[in-house]
């Protein structure tokens, strides 16, 4: 349950709510109380950032994308292994195979590692931001707001994310994607956002490995074919 933020009575700031009795306004310094069903609250959320703290190191794990240093393997991959696969099989086998077999056998399903890898890789990429987009804060008037409620956010110096003591929501609050317009608010807490970044990785390679599968099927059939339609 999402509580109404509480506001400065001075000032009419909104301010982050804290586990105690009263807050000071961060703009005039003027005292908030904090009524007991909000201190209750925020107790209880209190509980799920220690929690949540405890997630983070398996959030750092699943959150960093794949990289650059994957895609220039690709490039380098879709580059060098064709050409040198043909020049291996038209100096090493005697005789030397035909055009048709060449591309078929050799020049085409060499491509295939570095395409797979490739696409892997930019799929990856692409779900590790969407999901941090998902589990960022919003940025309200150059402060950090909760996600979900909107309510202010206090987090802690130097935290990766911070729970709302509103509404008990976690939101990143450091190395924020650049656009955080589209979210997922089904996700609430850093460990759910963990499990489905974990879940669409092993996705996202499953998908690939049966698709490489796939490929290098259609790719022996259509060898398969050619060879026997040039035969003779």
């Amino acid at each position: 349950m999402s509580l109404a933020t509480l506001h400065c009575e001075g000032c009419g700031a909104a301010a982050p709510l804290v586990a105690a009795a009263a807050i000071d306004c961060h703009h005039c310094g003027r005292s908030i109380a904090v009524p007991a069903a909000w201190r209750a609250a925020a107790e209880g959320h209190a509980a799920a950032a220690r929690v949540r703290r405890e997630v983070e190191p398996r959030w750092q794990q699943l959150a960093v994308g794949v990289g650059a240093p994957a895609l220039a393997v690709a490039k380098a991959l879709l580059l060098v292994l064709p050409p040198l696969a043909t020049w291996l099989v038209q100096s090493r086998m005697v005789p030397p195979p035909t055009p048709v077999e060449n591309f078929g056998y050799v020049a085409f399903p060499a491509l295939l590692p570095g395409a797979l890898l490739w696409l892997w890789a930019t799929t990856v990429d692409a779900a590790v931001l969407r999901v941090r987009r998902d589990v960022s804060a919003r940025e309200a008037a150059g402060a950090l707001a909760c996600r979900s409620c909107g309510a202010p956010l206090a987090p802690e110096p130097d935290a990766l994310a911070t729970t709302c003591l509103y509404c008990g929501t976690d939101s990143l609050v450091r190395d924020l994607p650049a656009s955080t317009r589209v979210r997922d608010h089904a996700v609430r807490t850093l460990a759910e956002a963990a499990d489905v970044l974990r879940r669409r990785r092993l996705n996202l390679g499953l998908g690939v490995a049966l698709l490489g599968l796939g490929a290098a099927a259609m790719v022996v059939a259509a060898a398969l074919a050619l060879s026997l339609a040039f035969a003779g």
